[in-house]
């Protein structure tokens, strides 16, 4: 595993964090120190107050009693079986913050590999068991079967330790502290072959107190673990979270193999199981049905989009699918992918392709990117249309992505829309963030700078500083680059494209002064309008994943959707900070999609153009602003090293 920079916690003399809610977890420590504060009343109150000292969560008093329950079955399982001297994490929060593990155990192997475990806390005793993904409980809720869920987490944990790490092995585990035999027995049943079965569902009956201790820590599935010494428990705890497939570069096999490269985890694996069973149902009965589903940048929209779109494209081509997307590198990117499948091409559109003979015959279709979609002129829109075509329909939007002032469909609108077509309506929300190095940290200083109060950034889970000059700039993307990573700058729209075809104009264009009171004047092309091969420049579709790409400034419409590992941020003169608000400057627009827009207008899309560009680095982000006072704002709130 990799460590980070940055501080190293201190330790005591077990090996825990001395100050142990230091870290994405309510508590860590050693599983001996954690059996004896269990049995302290205030222990849980306590690790209620970290978490939401620490701007986690709140936690609600039906979570607090479920700690209060269930840790302590644990702790004094995992002890009589002589495990004590493992380190143990309480309520690990992934990376995005979307997701936790009740319980997470790290430990080493024989050959010094460290090993995690995850383990997922039940106090069920009564549920019916729907199918191999999905249980019911009692009062009617529907979550995901734990074994599967289990599987999304030990499967996000090897996708996302950094490449080339020396190796980890990763478990998981289901315990039903309060069922006996009987009752676990129908989540076993779906689960003893395939892909699932190492994932075991213990009882109470499995860890019952006259069990012998080595078969206890088997059944735990850390028999063969010995504790962590201080070294590997600061490697883990300081570790760099890193995603392992780019998702344009990943989308073919999303598509096209049942086994998909990025996995799901938590309300992502949740929304694509609960969309699949209503789809289903929908079928079956012949009814209709419209789902949205909402999520900033980095939720995972467009993954389960393409996830959704694969299984019915395998499994299910009576449906005939069909995706929709405003966004034309996407569409392009999807084309590609599918190449090699006859007739694939006219599966992915854009909504000028979508008259009606092209939606004939269509059961279902995926609309991703939905905010985008142009409002309707004549009291009758895309959405509309397609809604009343179609009898599934299934959305993913987010409202703040909406960048021109002719676009825009909200959840309400979509539900009302839902309920005029006499459709179902169902809404799922994505709360992570699985880009910008999964830093919830960052996403939300970002949404603090445009939206609400501007904070000071001195985090170090990601790095973010602010460029000098636009040279400065050019060079960190360069140097990433000449190192084989992706790096693009992209920039507000506040200079002229021509779109020329046969050669690239230096039309972004911008002056500054250095520390001598020198002048200089920094340029560079946009995107290219079509591919110019003369100039190794890729077509604008293309920018943001083909060679050559950085040497070009791309802009919001070739951005959005789009990720890469480091990322260069103009703010242009069309957004300035004044008087501790943010104004807007719409004459120093070049958008087409702009022209007469009054500057209160204006504001919110500009914010949102600047929201989309800044959260498109995987590892990295520098920003810079042409406009010298907004320049000097930026400068007091960004520690620089």
């Amino acid at each position: 595993m990799t460590a980070a920079s940055g501080q190293v916690p201190a330790t005591s003399s077990w090996g825990g964090t001395m100050d142990s809610a230091t870290g994405p977890w309510v508590w860590a420590g050693r599983v001996a120190d954690l059996a004896d504060l269990v049995q302290q009343p205030s222990f849980v109150e306590t690790c209620v107050r970290r978490s939401e000292a620490h701007g986690r969560r709140t936690v609600g008093k039906s979570e607090q009693r479920s700690w209060e329950r269930s840790w302590p079955y644990l702790a004094n399982a995992l002890v009589r079986a002589g495990l004590g001297q493992l380190q143990i994490y309480l309520e690990y929060t992934t990376p995005g913050g979307a997701n936790r593990f009740d319980a997470l155990l790290l430990g080493r192997t024989k050959e010094g590999v460290p090993a995690l475990v995850v383990v997922e806390l039940k106090q069920w005793t009564q549920f019916t068991v729907l199918s191999s993904t999905q249980v019911k409980l009692l009062d009617g809720d529907e979550p995901t079967h734990p074994v599967v869920q289990v599987a999304g987490y030990t499967a996000f944990l090897q996708q996302w330790f950094t490449e080339g790490d020396t190796g980890v092995e990763v478990r998981g585990l289901v315990y039903l502290h309060n069922a006996t035999t009987a009752q676990a027995q129908p989540l076993r049943q779906h689960h003893n072959t395939g892909s699932w079965s190492g994932i075991p569902v213990l009882c109470r009956d499995d860890l019952a107190p006259d069990i012998d201790g080595r078969e206890l820590a088997q059944r735990l599935l850390a028999a063969d673990l010995a504790a962590p010494d201080d070294e590997r428990v600061r490697d883990f705890q300081n570790m760099r979270w890193t995603p392992s497939h780019f998702l344009l570069e990943s989308v073919g096999e999303l598509l096209l193999s049942p086994r998909s490269p990025i996995k799901l985890i938590g309300d992502q694996q949740d929304a694509l199981l609960d969309i699949q069973g209503l789809v289903s149902t929908a079928k079956a009965r012949g009814t209709r049905l419209v789902v949205a589903v909402t999520g900033g940048p980095g939720s995972g929209k467009t993954i389960i989009a393409s996830r959704l779109m694969g299984h019915y494209l395998r499994n299910d081509a009576l449906l005939q699918p069909r995706y929709v997307s405003p966004s034309g590198t996407l569409v392009a990117q999807l084309r590609e992918a599918t190449s090699s499948i006859r007739g694939a091409r006219d599966l992915f559109m854009l909504p000028g392709d979508v008259p009606a003979a092209a939606m004939k015959g269509s059961r279902i279709t995926i609309l991703d990117e939905a905010q985008r979609l142009r409002r309707p002129t004549d009291g009758r829109g895309l959405v509309q249309q397609i809604v009343d075509r179609v009898p599934i329909v299934i959305m993913f939007l987010d409202e703040r992505q909406i960048i021109s002032p002719n676009e825009g469909i909200t959840l309400e609108e979509i539900e009302e829309l839902a309920a005029a077509s006499g459709a179902d309506f169902r809404r799922h929300s994505l709360s992570g963030c699985f880009r910008t190095n999964s830093s919830a940290t960052y996403m939300g200083w970002v949404t603090d700078l445009l939206y609400g109060t501007p904070t000071q950034w001195d985090s170090t889970d990601y790095d973010l500083r602010l460029s000098v000059n636009p040279e400065e700039l050019q060079a960190w993307i360069d140097h990433h680059t000449a190192q084989g990573q992706r790096a693009r700058t992209a920039a507000g729209f506040c200079w002229p494209w021509a779109r020329n075809t046969s050669h690239l104009l230096p039309e972004v264009a911008i002056p500054w002064t250095d520390a001598d009171g020198t002048d200089h004047l920094w340029k560079a092309p946009w995107n290219a309008f079509q591919e110019i091969p003369a100039a190794a420049a890729p077509h604008r579709n293309f920018w943001a994943t083909a060679f050559g790409g950085h040497r070009q400034v791309g802009c919001i419409y070739t951005a959005q959707g789009l990720e890469y590992s480091y990322s260069g941020v103009i703010i242009g003169p069309d957004l300035v900070r004044r008087d501790g608000t943010w104004q807007p400057r719409p004459h120093h627009s070049h958008d087409r999609a702009m022209r007469n827009v009054h500057p209160d207008d204006y504001l919110p899309l500009a914010l949102n153009i600047y929201h989309v560009l800044l959260t498109r680095g995987i590892h990295a982000t520098r920003l810079y602003s042409t406009d010298p006072e907004t320049q000097a704002f930026l400068d007091t709130l960004i520690t620089q090293p």
